[in-house]
């Protein structure tokens, strides 16, 4: 299968010199976690929601607000691409390789397409005979309600993870992503006076910026866990058992792999 095949025409992007506020608005409205950046029309970088995350949560950026950053400040330089007559398994194997989660498709220096780890996801929802238990991440990071999102920041940052299951005593009450804390902190950035947003942010914990999210179950077949992931534009869900107890997380890197893997378990 080429990446023809299944790439999205449908593109997003946005110009260099626009603000991260509008960066920000432009991916909620879209419901996508990237944004292809151009300068005069060519492309010249991707900015994603971790770009965002680690940008806003600087402090060399002092006070500044989100309206007053530039994308091209935060976004990531040069991208790595792929032609569109690149095999699909190729470009999953690249995406887990360099730890990114979306490839632009050029042709001839013109931009394309994009494929995704979500158009990875979408790839395997006619498989059958795989349950969530054998494709998911077992025993992943987690973090309590009462942890600082500043501290969920930094693990998402330095783990390279876009997703936190919140567990309080040994229950899952929550998830937390990189996207939640990168829309919160623009807004704080925006509305709180520069002289108190270094004690205030401190305060800020995951309740307060987390979501309820339905889990998955490990006998669940993965064709249900795609549908589930369309349907409500996630990127990861916890998976638990009978009990009630996180025994997993089930994310689009699980599916990239499984496809990197032409569609079969290791």
């Amino acid at each position: 299968m080429l990446v023809k095949e299944v790439m999205t025409k449908d593109l997003i992007v946005i110009d260099k010199d626009a603000s991260l506020s509008f960066a920000i608005d432009l991916m909620v409205k879209n419901r996508v976690s990237r944004l292809l950046v151009l300068n005069e029309g060519r492309l010249i970088g991707v900015l994603t929601e971790r770009d965002i995350l680690d940008r806003l949560g600087s402090s060399r950026l002092g006070a500044l607000q989100a309206s007053s950053i530039h994308v091209s400040s935060a976004m990531t330089l040069n991208p790595i691409t792929v032609p569109p007559e690149s095999d699909i398994v190729d470009a999953a194997r690249i995406m887990l390789e360099k730890r990114i989660s979306g490839l632009p498709v050029v042709d001839k220096e013109e931009l394309v397409g994009l494929v995704t780890k979500s158009t990875m996801t979408k790839l395997c929802s006619k498989v059958k005979n795989v349950t969530v238990s054998q494709l998911m991440t077992p025993n992943p990071i987690t973090i309590p309600p009462y942890e600082r999102i500043t501290n969920a920041r930094r693990i998402m940052l330095e783990k390279k993870i876009s997703s936190l299951p919140v567990i309080e005593e040994g229950r899952l009450v929550g998830l937390i992503t990189e996207g939640m804390i990168a829309r919160y902190l623009a807004e704080f950035r925006d509305s709180v006076p520069e002289k108190y947003q270094m004690t205030r942010i401190k305060q800020i914990e995951v309740s307060n910026v987390m979501k309820k999210i339905s889990p998955l179950h490990p006998d669940e077949k993965i064709s249900a866990a795609v549908e589930k992931f369309v349907k409500e534009k996630i990127k990861a869900s916890p998976v638990v058992n009978k009990e009630g107890r996180l025994i997993g997380i089930l994310t689009k890197t699980d599916f990239t792999r499984f496809v990197a893997n032409r569609f079969s378990l290791p």
